[in-house]
């Protein structure tokens, strides 16, 4: 089985105790499929209430397999905004980042955010949504 890009979505349901998402993500990380991305991290450690749970989920995802970022990132990003925007539909920055780096890596996306079905019609991106 290859990686799993957990998304930020399944990552706070996850460290919120949420029973769907604790099996979920406890499964992918018992078997070391779960991985992470920077734009994940940021998102997720950017939301911390204070210094302490900033550091301790910093080090949480530092210790994870790291998905890097294509070089032509944001190229990709504006070319599945636009293909989108074409279709009626407006999609985040972040979103597509995360959706186009699951794809350059090959790992298929674990969320709990419906807005990448949409995304995935513009990326390709392998979903897997709970």
């Amino acid at each position: 089985m290859s990686r799993v890009l957990v998304d930020s979505s399944a990552w706070i349901d996850f460290l919120r105790g949420r029973p769907d998402a604790v099996r979920r993500v406890d499964g992918l990380l018992a078997d070391d499929l779960a991985a992470t991305a920077g734009v994940i991290t940021a998102e997720v450690t950017s939301g911390s209430r204070t210094r302490m749970e900033f550091d301790e989920l910093r080090a949480l995802f530092a210790a994870l397999p790291q998905v890097g970022a294509p070089l032509d990132l944001w190229e990709r990003v504006a070319e599945s905004r636009f293909t989108l925007a074409r279709q009626g539909l407006q999609a985040h920055l972040v979103d597509l980042a995360i959706a186009v780096t699951a794809v350059a890596s090959g790992s298929r996306l674990l969320t709990r955010d419906r807005d990448f079905v949409a995304i995935a019609r513009a990326t390709g991106v392998d979903l897997d949504v709970f």
